[in-house]
């Protein structure tokens, strides 16, 4: 019916109706219809009634009840929304017993409301023998349309064809003409509202849109996506430096997936200043029609978060609860911030990934008895204990109008003025909160928790852009959105023969065969490229200047254009546009300066961090400065139980209460049973030492399990060093020194020092790693300085140092020695003196660069940063892209 209907211009269709595929095409044409009467100089004119196909039809439902066309007994007593018809869909999936192991009952509650829209509009008719799947959707759709007509409720595609069977009846009034404009394929839905029209006597016509003459069009391939988008950003700064006035168009298929890329592009290239935070909402010089899910803004994810946590006092992720405290949209902010920022810190330190609200209070009373100001914190984190929360059920009306009480006794959203976007999500959540109120006949009483659940789930739904001020330049949009969009130029990205034609993808709940047949979207690569070749058609006519480009890779993968393109001339890729630097520099010499020194230390200074230092300088000076001069260091990652600190802490602790005074006689008279007794004393010891001092302590069997694992390495470590062929005794353990290096003074710490019958000494560390080897204190920069750094600055004589390498799979001695016979498996140094000559000027020249205050990101094998506390600010990406160049 549409398909042979005439085409007319806007100025013809003035007099009637105008039915718009999208609400942005219905404010654009109302928009170009005040424009030309005003052009024309008309003192007075009517109006464009452009709306969209649900609005008109709606208007002309509303004017049937009045004029009494429309008995009020047939009207429904409800409109769905989409939100209620999927509440209703998975309502009906969680009655079915076959469904109750699903996974993702939200998700196949959207795919079965889809499914039940797609066979609505597109007269889908599915009898006979069918699938598994179709058939327990054709059960669960009988469940939903029972649940309607008990309540006389409709959604949007029922209420649609409700109201064009009413029309075609004879309810209503209708204009002379209905013109349909922007749609790039019409469903029999839309055709059987055509004959309703026609059939009461209506003029039916399709609007002319795009301009007269079609661009031919050009293709660009682009090494990427980033690529792709930094190119369509510089072809728009370049538009618009020539012609500040130009309408410029940028179109997108998969606008969702370079959102952030491209407006960060753009951002770049027109507005450098956004960068700043007090210009981060300044206006910008283009528009992105697509928004962001309403939970993801920052101030109404801090909301859902605290609503989460008092729905869930006894589960709280860290992650979460980390989020949280760092974020300025609640409670107070300035000093109590940082105060939170610390607290964070310290429950990453003190409690498990995951804890308990009560949990979390203690430790931040506790640091607010300790000075830091965190009261108003804690009154606020205490309200999420609110007897609100544990009152049982309420309706979701009850519950919309206890929310943001409970929310503003939380503090939220803070004790500081909103910014206008966060005014307007504020706002958007006031919407959403009334929309979940006129849940009550779907719901009826639930739970806070289940209240919580559903809010969420509706912010994640509701899409939230904040006003556009003025009438932008450029225009990003979707394929579907730049419908009746008319610019001086277009650039179209991403096609690529993987996205555009979009891919097939029939609704799995419905026959592909009836699908096919019907033409219905997403049925077949046959619709798609239909589907795709009248966008492109209608893309071409909206400018005189058409780019169309597609990207040559994806990391590895190479990508291919549409064939949409074949035929379309080559063209250029844009300049890179200047970067912010060269901007402001204009065409003056740029100097570059390397600034790799830190304010030299004087002498005497003391270092905190020990032999840490001396480490972290000989990898990477910059590691060292930032660590160890700044402070700067990461946050504990929260463990269940022990993480491996935890665990080498334990292991010294034994081994300090187990070999403390000991000596090799008296180990060799120790029967079986009197080792292991001893063992499991000195293993018994450390963990009531070590429980002693954590906020929580181990519980009964964790600590069970660990003195087992203690015991059984501590024992097969005896076993080594019964095996010493020179006696010793052990005269340190856990000892502590200061040395001055280099003018410079540090705390060395070894494990333990045993003295031979000679009377030299034997320096050993416990470690619990894998890969040891003595070529960790070779060579001009050493990397494991902890034991040459002590041989060389002791007062006694040193005979030998050795790791101490104590694991389930293999206890052993790696090091080296004076002589062949002092460590069993430890051979004997060339020339030993010579070694610790050599240890001491390698130690030496790593102190005087950390005096000097030599902070270069520089290093020999990027693996040794794996355990860089201080990784992310060495900007290691930035350094191998020099490199690259180099």
């Amino acid at each position: 019916m549409l398909e042979s209907a005439p085409f007319i211009r806007l100025s013809e269709a003035a007099a009637g109706v105008v039915l718009c595929a999208t609400q942005r095409l219905a404010r654009q044409l109302r928009a170009a219809h005040d424009e030309a009467c005003r052009t024309a100089g008309a003192r007075v004119w009517s109006p464009l009634a452009a709306l969209s196909v649900d609005a008109w039809l709606g208007q002309v439902a509303d004017a049937a009840l009045l004029d009494g066309t429309l008995p009020v007994a047939e009207v429904p007593r409800r409109a769905l929304t989409a939100p209620q018809v999927r509440l209703l869909w998975e309502q009906a999936i969680a009655a079915d017993a076959d469904a109750a192991s699903l996974f993702d009952r939200e998700g196949l509650a959207a795919l079965a409301a889809e499914a039940d829209e797609l066979a609505q509009v597109w007269g889908l008719a599915v009898d006979g023998q069918v699938a598994e799947e179709t058939a327990s959707f054709l059960r669960w759709r009988e469940r939903v349309r029972a649940r309607c007509r008990e309540g006389r409720w409709m959604g949007v595609a029922q209420l649609r064809a409700w109201r064009v069977g009413c029309i075609a009846g004879g309810a209503g009034r209708l204009p002379a003409r209905v013109t349909f404009a922007g749609f790039d394929r019409h469903t029999p839905q839309e055709n059987e509202l055509a004959r309703a029209l026609a059939g009461r006597g209506a003029v039916v016509a399709r609007l002319e849109l795009g301009r007269d003459a079609s661009a031919q069009g050009t293709a660009v391939g682009v090494a990427d996506r980033e690529a792709e988008c930094r190119a369509a950003a510089a072809w728009v700064a370049g538009h618009l430096a020539e012609n500040p006035a130009a309408r410029l168009g940028i179109v997108v298929p998969q606008l969702a997936a370079v959102r952030a890329t491209l407006t960060s592009a753009l951002d770049d290239a027109l507005h450098g200043e956004a960068l700043l935070p007090a210009q981060a909402e300044m206006p910008r010089r283009y528009n992105v029609s697509l928004g962001v899910a309403l939970a993801d803004w920052p101030i109404i994810e801090t909301a859902l978060r605290l609503l989460r946590l008092a729905a869930q006092p006894r589960r709280i992720d860290q992650s979460e609860l980390a989020r949280l405290l760092n974020c300025p949209c609640w409670s107070a902010g300035g000093a109590a911030l940082e105060a939170r920022a610390r607290l964070d810190a310290r429950l990453r330190e003190l409690l498990p990934p995951v804890v308990s609200l009560n949990d979390v209070l203690h430790v931040a009373r506790r640091l607010a008895q300790r000075g830091l100001p965190l009261a108003e914190t804690v009154a606020h984190l205490e309200s999420l204990q609110s007897p609100v929360v544990r009152q049982g059920k309420e309706r979701p009306s009850a519950w919309a109008a206890l929310l943001p009480r409970l929310l503003d006794d939380a503090g939220w959203p803070g004790g500081r003025s909103l910014s206008s976007h966060e005014w307007q999500a504020a706002g958007a959540l006031r919407e959403v909160l009334a929309e979940f109120a006129a849940f009550d006949d779907l719901l009826g009483a639930v739970s806070f928790a289940e209240t919580v659940r559903q809010l969420v789930r509706l912010c994640r739904e509701h899409v939230f852009q904040p006003q556009t001020e003025g009438r932008p330049a450029v225009e990003v949009l979707g394929p579907l959105e730049a419908a009746g969009a008319e610019f001086d130029a277009l650039w179209i990205m991403g096609m690529n023969d993987d996205a555009w034609p979009p891919p097939p993808r029939p609704n799995p709940l419905l026959p592909a065969a009836v699908q096919r047949r019907a033409g219905a979207p997403n049925a077949s690569a046959e619709v798609q490229l239909a589907y795709a070749g009248a966008i492109h058609a209608r893309l071409l006519a909206s400018a005189p200047t058409v780019i169309f480009s597609w990207a040559q890779r994806e990391g590895d993968k190479p990508l291919r254009p549409s064939p949409l393109l074949a035929g379309l001339a080559a063209g250029t890729v844009p300049p890179p546009l200047p970067t912010p630097i060269e901007a402001r520099c204009g065409t003056a010499a740029i100097e570059s300066v390397d600034d790799h020194l830190a304010p030299p230390l004087p002498e005497g200074s003391r270092l905190d961090g020990g032999v840490g230092i001396l480490r972290a300088q000989a990898i990477c000076p910059a590691w060292a400065y930032y660590q160890y001069r700044l402070g700067a260091r990461a946050l504990a990652d929260p463990t269940e139980g022990l993480n491996a600190a935890d665990r080498g802490t334990l292991l010294h602790r034994v081994m300090e209460r187990f070999w403390n005074g000991r000596d090799s006689a008296s180990l060799a008279a120790l029967d079986v049973e009197a080792r292991r007794l001893a063992a499991m004393e000195a293993v018994a010891g450390a963990l009531s030492q070590f429980n002693g001092k954590r906020e929580a302590p181990l519980s009964p069997r964790f600590s069970e399990l660990e003195r087992e694992r203690l015991t059984r390495l501590l024992l097969a470590w005896i076993d080594v060093e019964l095996a010493r062929p020179a006696p010793f005794a052990v005269v340190a353990c856990e000892q502590e020194i200061e040395a001055e290096i280099e003018g410079l003074c540090f705390d060395i710490r070894v494990d333990r020092i045993d003295m031979l019958e000679g009377g030299g000494r034997l320096i050993l560390d416990y470690k619990t790693g894998r890969d040891l080897k003595p070529s960790a204190w070779a060579g001009e920069r050493i990397v494991e300085p902890q034991l040459p750094a002590y041989a060389t600055v002791s007062e006694e004589e040193v005979s030998g140092v050795a790791f101490a390498k104590v694991r389930d799979d293999g206890c052993g001695f790696v090091g080296l020695c004076a002589a062949d016979d002092l460590l069993p498996g430890v051979k004997a140094a060339e020339d030993w003196a010579a070694t610790l000559d050599a240890w001491s000027t390698a130690i030496r020249s790593v102190a005087a660069e950390i005096r000097a205050g030599e902070a270069a990101v520089s290093f020999v094998d990027e693996k040794q940063l794996d355990y860089c506390d201080v990784l992310p600010l060495l900007r290691l990406p930035e350094v191998r892209a020099l490199r690259e160049k180099t």
